[in-house]
Order: C-alpha cells, then sequence, then structure tokens
C-alpha cells in the first residue's frame, strides 16, 4: 500500500487538527510544515518529528509531498494553493475556500490542468445527522421539500477578532456569511441544490470590525424552493 506524504501550510491552531488526522491515517505520513513564525512550526516539529519551512515554495519542492493542507488565514489561500497545484501536489484547503470567485476559478483550473483534485474543508457534510438526512432526501423518504431554514446564533464579540489582525477584514476574513457561517451555507447547498437567486441584509451591529457581523437571507433554488440563512 503506497504511504502517501502529506506537508501543511500554515502552522495555527487548524493545523493541529490536520496534524492529528493525517497521523491517524495508516498509509499516510505528515512530512513537512510550513510557516511564516517558526514557534509556530516548532510547535508540530516536536510533535511529529518533522522538518519546518519558513519558504513554503522551497517544502513544494520535495518529491516525498503527495498531498498540501492549506491552513494559512482565509484570504491567504489562494496562492499557496495554485503554488501547490503547479508543484504537482493535491491540495486540502480549509474553509472559506476562497475568498472571490475569480481565486477558486484560477486554482481549480490550474489543478485540473495538472490532473489533481482540490478538497474543500466542509466537514460537517458527514456529521451523522446531515448523513441521515440526506439519505431521506435522495431516498424520497421525506416527500418534496419546499423549505429549509438555517439559523446560527453565535457571539463573536470585538475581543475575538482582536485575536488576530486579519479577523473581521474584507481581505482576508470576510465576515460572518464567509467565516462563521459558510459551513450551514454548505450545508444549504448540500441538502438542498443548485442556487437560482440570493436575497440579502447584511449589517455590521455588534463589532467595530470592516466586515458585517449579522445576515439574513432568502435564497431561491432551482426547483423553487425556498431556503432561509440567518446568522
Amino acid at each position: 500500500m503506497k504511504t502517501y506524504g502529506f506537508g501543511i501550510i500554515g502552522c495555527g491552531m487548524i493545523s493541529d487538527f490536520h496534524s492529528a488526522a493525517i497521523a491517524d491515517i495508516k498509509n499516510g505520513k505528515l512530512v513537512a510544515v510550513s510557516s511564516r513564525k517558526s514557534e509556530n512550526s516548532q510547535r508540530l516539529v516536536d510533535r511529529y518529528n518533522i522538518q519546518a519551512y519558513s519558504d513554503y515554495n522551497e517544502m513544494l519542492s520535495r518529491e516525498d509531498i503527495d498531498i498540501v493542507c492549506i491552513c494559512t488565514p482565509s484570504g491567504a489561500h489562494m496562492e499557496p494553493a495554485v503554488a501547490a497545484a503547479e508543484a504537482g501536489k493535491h491540495v486540502i484547503i480549509e474553509k472559506p475556500t476562497f475568498m472571490r470567485p475569480d481565486q477558486l476559478i484560477k486554482a481549480y483550473n490550474t489543478a485540473e490542468k495538472h490532473g489533481l483534485h482540490i478538497f474543500p474543508v466542509f466537514q460537517n457534510r458527514y456529521n451523522k445527522a446531515v448523513q441521515r438526512v440526506k439519505n431521506a432526501i435522495v431516498n424520497k423518504q421525506l416527500g418534496d421539500i419546499r423549505i429549509m431554514n438555517v439559523r446560527l446564533r453565535w457571539c463573536r464579540p470585538q475581543r475575538y477578532y482582536d485575536m488576530a489582525p486579519w479577523r473581521g477584514t474584507f481581505s482576508h476574513d470576510g465576515g460572518a456569511l464567509t467565516n462563521q457561517g459558510i459551513h450551514h451555507i454548505d450545508l444549504l447547498r448540500y441538502l438542498g441544490g443548485d442556487i437560482e437567486k440570493v436575497n440579502c441584509t447584511m449589517r455590521t451591529l455588534g463589532a467595530d470590525i470592516e466586515v458585517e457581523d449579522c445576515v439574513v437571507s432568502t435564497f431561491t433554488y432551482n426547483n423553487g424552493v425556498t431556503r432561509n440563512f440567518w446568522s
């Protein structure tokens, strides 16, 4: 059985989950990590006895890396993802995958050109409850779906945004819709299908940030069903 070598770009908190998941894969091995902050990468070096790089391009030149996990801040996903694909690596990208459609198109086109795959991290699809609902929809156990509703009522006080300079910014965060609510939007797509039309109101009500922290929207899907999203 082939052993797949993994590399991680970005060694913040979320990289701990990726490295632990890789360690649980029988034919997977974490080979190297890359971070601009040596104190972050050193944590994983000590834990897994691997090599760390300050320049991810240097790490991507390794032939023993097959798959790269992009764990950088949200607005810094596109450049390392494209570089990894150009280097011949499959790519796993944390949510939100990209900040703009043009970034997504560029990354996916690059991967397709090299015969590679991009895997967005939307793990909530695989929750037991979600899978139960998905199977019920596919097997016609619920009848016709006419309305779906999602409400995400999280508190994100100012101290949350002050924990990192990229949070609450247009360039690297994207706000409640892109950052906090993205998993729930993905579930509406996963369970409901393709979107035809969106009506949305966005406000910044509870924090001193660039982006929105409150969204109310209505989706109309190709089959005419209406979905609501509140965050």
